[in-house]
């Protein structure tokens, strides 16, 4: 696999960065770094951290994914759609960061009270990590890197393609469902309650359902083929 995912990473993060010049000079120091749930801060950075960090992250993270998976075998001489799915995987987090940083947390900074708005914080969250992130499970190939990687995935190719499949629909539904929360249900507690919820008892509900799939699947052991055979 190419470098493209990190060469995209480098394009946002450097946008990011021109973005950040520019509203440089609107921003107090320190700024915001992390918010309560009602959207207000309540620790704060040196205005140059605040600035540099979620950038260098937008770079850094999706770099470490693709060192993962270079050296992951399973993942040698992809093509066509699984080779493009494990990419859009790998720049994901850069994505999630390009809008967090560009469209809430940059607002933050130069706004006067220093809030963040949580409703479209959650729908980014819905967008990448459910909706983006579960259309593209369901081409990645049995692997050790990258994908739903549970002790039951990893060991048995049926469970992995089922569950990956499985995963298409189970993350777009509830991500769907995360979007209209986000911009329905009241913000503070209940909002953050209810986003963890589909959020992460999404993919708890996933890890249940590969164990599942793996008590029912006639074969066990190592998954060896380096591409999905079973719709």
């Amino acid at each position: 696999m190419g470098a493209h995912p990190v060469a995209f990473a480098l394009v946002l993060a450097l946008v990011s960065a021109f973005n950040g010049f520019f509203k440089w000079h609107d921003a107090p120091n320190p700024v915001p770094a992390w918010w309560n749930i009602d959207a207000h801060p309540i620790y704060y950075l040196p205005k140059w951290v605040g600035f540099t960090l979620l950038p260098v992250l937008t770079v850094v993270i999706p770099y470490i994914f693709h060192l993962f998976s270079k050296f992951d075998t399973k993942l040698k001489d992809l093509s066509g759609e699984h080779k493009h799915s494990v990419a859009h995987l790998i720049s994901l987090p850069a994505l999630f960061f390009f809008v967090l940083y560009n469209f809430i947390v940059l607002e933050a900074f130069v706004s006067q009270n220093g809030d963040i708005s949580p409703r479209f914080l959650v729908a980014n969250v819905a967008l990448f990590f459910l909706i983006w992130a579960g259309y593209n499970f369901q081409f990645v190939p049995p692997n050790y890197s990258i994908g739903i990687l549970t002790p039951w995935t990893v060991r048995s190719e049926r469970s992995w393609v089922k569950t990956h499949n499985h995963s298409a629909w189970v993350l777009g539904i509830l991500g769907l469902a995360l979007l209209i929360v986000a911009f329905t249900v009241p913000t503070g507690l209940p909002l953050l309650v209810v986003t963890l919820v589909l959020w992460l008892g999404s993919y708890l509900y996933l890890g249940i359902f590969s164990l599942a799939v793996f008590g029912g699947s006639e074969p066990r052991g190592e998954i060896t083929e380096p591409l999905v055979t079973e719709a």
